[in-house]
């Protein structure tokens, strides 16, 4: 009984701090802010800080590994499945993490996290649309589309999320649906496929 209940506390403690931080980045930068400042910020003592992570930068570091994880198990889960199937799932990610992801598109960000999802939805990308179309990754064209693919998503989610989700999420996945189908009719009639 105890290990359980010692476990939900390390969870929740850990939470307090990841989103703690989350919310200072979004008001500075990481090299700006302290363990003190975040200690008070979630309401908890320096020593309890130091018995989760070593310092601001650990839990840095655990949040993006945690954040790139959870998104990665969760688009890969849908596979080549069709857009508006995936959006949602991923909309659903993003409205329970706000604070993750107002720090991951905030101007204080140091934009290592953005451009380590950046990075991650252009690979996604590139591998559904290989196997998709049979193309040749290192084709210009290809690159070109995948980046532009994959930088417009971005964009559109951040400022989705930057205005605390002011659009309905059925008005965001259609418009993404509407633009990755038109990017993909594009990419089938160059290649001729």
């Amino acid at each position: 009984m105890t290990d359980k209940k010692t476990d939900r506390r390390t969870q929740k403690t850990r939470k307090a701090i990841f989103e703690g931080l989350a919310e200072l980045l979004t008001e500075k930068e990481l090299r700006n802010i302290t363990v003190q400042e975040l200690s008070d910020k979630v309401d908890i003592h320096r020593v309890t800080f130091y018995k989760h992570f070593m310092d601001i930068y650990d839990v840095y570091e655990q949040l993006e590994n945690l954040i790139l994880s959870e998104l990665m198990l969760l688009i890969t889960d849908y596979g080549e499945k069709l857009n508006y199937e995936v959006y949602p799932a991923v909309f659903r990610y993003i409205t329970d993490h706000p604070k993750y992801f107002k720090m991951i598109f905030s101007p204080h960000n140091t934009s290592t996290l953005y451009h380590k999802v950046l990075r991650m939805v252009e690979g996604l990308n590139r591998v559904i649309w290989s196997q998709k179309y049979g193309v040749d990754l290192k084709d210009s064209v290809v690159s070109c589309v995948i980046r532009y693919h994959s930088n417009g998503c971005l964009a559109i989610i951040a400022g989705w999320v930057l205005s605390d989700f002011k659009e309905p999420e059925d008005l965001i996945t259609k418009t993404l649906s509407e633009l990755d189908k038109n990017t993909q009719d594009y990419l089938s009639a160059r290649l001729g496929k």
